[in-house]
């Protein structure tokens, strides 16, 4: 698994109703922050915040994820002080604080403020990022793009397909997510809440697997079976694709984390028949993402500050003599 360099926090503000119904405008969030972590410490994710809305003033929650390169057990995010209209749950899995209202903004804003980042790692390093974005999806700063986990137990990836682009998300078109690099494979696979179909079939031709779905639509990307050739990007769980079967299996699938093996990554990808398989094969979803496709709207719904990981080597408090001249 390629190590991160950076981990990304992304803050998601929950959508009232109305918006759902496209009835509201989406807010702009900005914010700043370039802090420098050092172990043993709880430091602030961001120095100032921001949200502005033209036609809303409050909203129902606020989900904070570490959403690039998280460490599961080691990093951990923690709402502070007193906030009367707002709770707070972490999620491990996800890397993901919930903060819930409905508050105002301003008592997000906050809360926000108030939230901060520990380790409990020896020696961290390297940068964390933090990315302050509205709504429920999770931002993957590196793309620009958001990523859904839609649980709905035993969908056929067909019907997967078609429900993912039915969805929108602030006017950007949703489709069966394309995992193109390691960072986007470990942020919808080790970090989704539960695992489902992609993008990617060898239907039309055995063995020439090919993302048929969002801007990647038509690119191949691996030739053959478990033992063929990586031709762009893949994360195959060991042992696959093997197309096993009688009638053969055609569809990608993110891996349960039971069935992981050979080695391969937690969210490693398997090859499924359209319905799906049984017990730990199961579907249990789809993953959906949003961005890059044309005709897509230009956001301003997300800021991003930075925190440095540092061994901050202490100066202990050390005797200085001070030598005085006598007249």
């Amino acid at each position: 698994m390629k190590i991160l360099q950076k981990t990304s926090f992304v803050i998601l503000f929950g959508l009232a109703a109305s918006f759902i119904r496209g009835q509201d405008q989406p807010p702009v969030v900005t914010g700043t922050g370039d802090q420098v972590y050092c172990p043993g410490a709880s430091v602030s994710i961001a120095n100032s915040i921001s949200i502005t809305d033209p036609d809303d003033t409050t909203t129902t929650a606020v989900y904070i994820q570490i959403s690039g390169g998280y460490s599961n057990g080691e990093d951990l995010l923690t709402l502070t002080g007193s906030h009367p209209n707002i709770s707070s749950t972490w999620e491990p899995v996800q890397g993901e604080l919930t903060l819930l209202g409905p508050a105002t903004y301003i008592e997000f804003e906050a809360a926000i403020l108030a939230t901060e980042f520990s380790s409990n790692s020896a020696s961290p390093s390297g940068t964390k990022q933090f990315s302050i974005t509205v709504g429920e999806a999770n931002f993957l700063p590196n793309t620009g793009h958001y990523y859904e986990f839609v649980s709905d137990p035993g969908i056929s990836w067909t019907a997967a397909e078609t429900a993912a682009s039915g969805r929108t998300y602030f006017g950007l078109q949703g489709y069966l997510v394309t995992l193109t690099t390691q960072e986007e494979a470990d942020f919808s696979g080790a970090q989704a809440s539960g695992f489902g179909w992609i993008g990617a079939t060898d239907l039309a031709v055995e063995g020439e697997w090919r993302w048929v779905t969002g801007p990647e639509a038509g690119i191949q990307f691996w030739q053959g079976r478990s033992n063929g050739t990586e031709l762009t990007y893949a994360n195959w769980n060991g042992g696959e694709p093997n197309n096993v079967g009688g009638g053969g299996e055609d569809y990608a699938h993110i891996a349960a984390a039971s069935v992981i093996r050979g080695g391969a990554p937690i969210g490693a990808w398997n090859d499924l028949p359209n319905a799906g398989g049984g017990g730990a094969y199961a579907s249990q979803g789809y993953v959906v993402e949003y961005g890059g496709m044309p005709g897509d709207p230009t956001l301003n719904i997300t800021a991003t500050t930075a925190m440095s990981l540092s061994l901050c080597p202490i100066i202990t408090n050390r005797r200085i003599t001070h030598r005085i001249k006598r007249n």
